[in-house]
């Protein structure tokens, strides 16, 4: 199992305010970036237990927390002391730890100093996956107040990086957020207003239902004006009508699905087994690039420093083929598809809880031969901004503690 070292990083900036919980006093400062206490008349509280919180993040392919570092500034008096002080706790969502010099122990009212973090964030649970940082402000100057830039946080992970963010984060998204409509008409073979999915008339093509949009009497509304549904039950797979319809007559019923998503290098559509659906083809990566500067997480009570080697950059072209056994079916999924896509939304990254671009790069083409079994084809082309992808192994540096001037005499 080869281990890779990544870096977690709660940035205080604008974009991400919504996320930081901010306490009584502490504010985040959308001009400087950072979080502060909160001044009143020019004064900045000197109360006890002032707090902000980051969000809690979950890279699920984290194995160990195993550094912790705050980039802050304290004030300081003409003698070198701190005037101000920045304090932590560990939490995951759900409680909040100090290190009570022997286990991480439940506690919101005790906190702990950058060094008795880092020293200690290695036995700090990890089954859960999650971590959050609770930042204790304080001053004992109302005239000066400590800031907090970032916290960075270093772990190991087991991650193959294209597997993560095309196969465990971007296809469970699809098949989360993709709802295509689906239409079926139906022939009642009597007077009623319920309709049995898993019996009476149950599909052709096994579709998985997850809700139904709307039901029109197609022999008597052609135009479909009015809607007949009432509700509908996805455990007994039955539509409960607001009227009743009469026997022979066509009930248009339209209902969302979702669509099989699959990774597949094969483009023979009658060797499918489920549709409609939704295949990734043709994933490549383009457009390498190594960006940025090494990265790091310092020990300051050990000396020591792991640095992390500028990440590379890479996007990620996939073809994404929709398969459905009917012209209108078909319109309906490409449809979907585009209207998702068209929005750039955000993946995240299942290993990594980071978040990545989706753009698309062609609208959905659906000029393609209908196959001898009858299903229809198209496809669109995405791409992944930006994947990260770290592949050089991490070193240990060591950190200045001070600097030794010798004067001599001219």
């Amino acid at each position: 199992m080869r281990v890779t070292k990544l870096i977690k990083q709660f940035y205080f900036v604008e974009s991400n305010r919504s996320k930081i919980i901010l306490g009584t006093d502490v504010r985040l400062n959308p001009d400087t970036h950072k979080l502060q206490l909160k001044a009143t008349a020019g004064q900045y509280p000197t109360t006890a237990d002032l707090y902000a919180k980051t969000w809690v993040t979950n890279p699920n392919a984290v194995k160990k927390w195993v550094g912790f570092e705050p980039v802050v500034q304290n004030a300081k008096d003409y003698l070198g002391d701190d005037l101000t002080a920045v304090n932590y706790r560990l939490g995951d969502g759900t409680n909040e730890y100090y290190w009570d010099g022997v286990s991480w122990a439940i506690s919101t009212t005790n906190w702990n100093t950058e060094e008795q973090i880092a020293a200690n964030i290695d036995t700090f649970p990890v089954a859960d996956k999650k971590i959050q940082v609770i930042m204790n402000l304080s001053t004992t100057d109302p005239a000066h107040t400590p800031y907090v830039e970032s916290v960075k946080i270093l772990y190991d992970a087991v991650i193959d990086f294209q597997e993560d963010l095309v196969v465990r984060s971007l296809m469970p998204k699809l098949r989360q957020e993709i709802r295509p409509i689906g239409d079926y008409p139906i022939k009642l073979g009597g007077t009623t207003n319920t309709i049995d999915l898993a019996n009476d008339y149950k599909l052709d093509t096994p579709y998985n239902i997850t809700d139904i949009d709307s039901v029109f009497n197609h022999t008597d509304d052609p135009d479909h004006f009015v809607d007949l549904f009432q509700s509908y039950n996805p455990t007994t797979k039955i539509i409960t009508l607001s009227s009743s319809v009469d026997a022979d007559k066509v009930v248009w019923i339209r209902f969302e699905y979702e669509p099989e998503v699959a990774l597949t290098t094969s483009q023979e559509y009658h060797e499918i087994s489920k549709i409609p659906a939704i295949y990734l083809t043709d994933v490549n990566e383009i457009n390498r690039a190594q960006v940025g500067s090494n990265s790091h997480v310092s020990n300051k009570a050990a000396g020591t420093a792991v640095v992390i080697p500028s990440p590379i950059h890479k996007d990620i072209e996939i073809t994404i083929r929709g398969v459905a056994d009917s012209a209108r079916n078909h319109v309906n999924l490409g449809g979907e598809l585009e209207r998702f896509f068209r929005n750039n939304p955000l993946l995240v990254s299942k290993g990594m809880d980071d978040e990545f671009r989706l753009w698309l790069l062609s609208e959905y083409d659906s000029r393609t031969t209908i196959s001898q079994k009858g299903v229809h084809s198209g496809f669109l082309v995405i791409r992944i901004v930006k994947a990260l992808y770290s592949r050089k192994r991490e070193r240990t540096a060591y950190l200045v503690k001070q600097f030794k001037i010798t004067l001599e005499k001219a």
